[in-house]
């Protein structure tokens, strides 16, 4: 696993996962709940196979999830969202 700050990511996303990258923008890198959701990416990356996990995430995008549906509906998004949420949960006071 590689993380890296960049300057710039494309549709308005704070944090990107390419595996094996995993890409923030400086506001969000220190993020732990970010850092939650964008690992989660990375592992099920790794376990899907990349090629096979972009092709499912693009069809998805395509039938409308983050389009017109909210991007945590989408099916490779689920869970990676509900990890987020949980952490954010647990780091209240």
């Amino acid at each position: 696993m590689i993380e890296m700050t960049v300057p710039w990511l494309p549709f308005r996303a704070r944090a990107m996962t390419l595996w094996p990258l995993i890409l923030y923008k400086p506001a969000v890198r220190r993020s732990v709940c970010i850092q939650v959701h964008e690992r989660y990416h990375w592992y099920d990356q790794k376990r899907w196979w990349v090629l096979p996990w972009f092709v499912m995430y693009g069809f998805w995008w395509l039938c409308g999830y983050g389009l017109w549906r909210p991007i945590d509906k989408h099916p490779l998004e689920r869970e990676a969202y509900r990890l987020g949420r949980r952490c954010e949960e647990l780091q209240r006071p």
